[in-house]
């Protein structure tokens, strides 16, 4: 079995390879938010330094969001369109769980909370527990202001942050929380195909897949042109 993974829901698009039990090939683009142009190019890299061709994928699994509501678009549309050709099922796995896995390694027990930038002084962010069982969510992922957020995991005494959030309203962490916390190393922090590929992996195995008819993004919010036009909209009625 070979998953292709794809993780476009952040500043730099990845992809990997994994057999199932391990990662064999990936990736990481250089340039921020140029997945349209480098994302094909990837996937063609990760599958010849793995060694097997496009027609040897058993699944594709994709970072389906929150994020970046253009990245999700492109991997959204790029997993639909490899499925169909290639007629394999797709696995939809949440970007904030993915990261969350990514820092179970550095986070030394504690709970774990992705925080993705959401613009308009928001943040999409859960917490995570990882346990034996795989991860448990402990605290809803949603978009929340960061003092909403904040506040969420208040009676947690040992927290790891994660995500671009991290880098933009690190002052105001600061300020909110005096300690009980870590940021992750700039190394791990932000999104990567790598833990894509392995919930997949998990997912594929159990089943947890859907057609590309099926595969729909997680916004977690509606896009900002579709806000503005109901706006407008709604004001036009009155």
């Amino acid at each position: 079995m070979y998953i292709l993974a794809i993780e476009t829901t952040g500043a730099f698009a990845s992809v990997a390879v994994s057999d199932g039990k391990e990662i064999l090939a990936c990736v990481e683009g250089n340039d921020k938010y140029s997945h349209l142009q480098n994302l094909m190019p990837q996937v063609q890299y990760v599958l010849d330094k793995s060694g097997i061709s496009v027609s040897d994928i058993s699944g594709i699994a994709v970072s389906a969001g929150p994020g970046s509501f253009t990245g999700i678009r492109i991997g959204i549309s790029s997993a639909r369109a490899i499925s169909q050709m290639l007629d394999i099922p797709c696995i939809s796995v949440s970007s904030l769980e993915a990261l969350a896995l990514r820092g179970s390694d550095h986070a030394k027990g504690a709970v774990i909370c992705p925080m993705l930038d959401a613009r308009r002084s928001q943040v999409y962010a859960g917490a995570y527990e990882i346990g034996e069982d795989g991860i448990e969510q402990v605290v809803e992922a949603a978009p929340y202001t960061l003092e909403e957020f904040m506040a969420k995991i208040e009676g947690y005494s040992n927290v790891y942050l994660m995500g671009d959030a991290c880098d933009i309203y690190r002052e105001k962490i600061e300020a909110l929380r005096s300690g009980g916390y870590e940021m992750a190393d700039a190394s791990v922090r932000y999104q990567h195909a790598e833990t894509v590929a392995q919930m997949g992996a998990e997912k594929m195995a159990c089943g947890d897949t859907v057609s590309y008819e099926e595969l729909m993004p997680e916004y977690m919010r509606i896009p900002e042109a579709e806000r503005k036009l109901k706006e407008k909209q709604a004001a036009g009625a009155k």
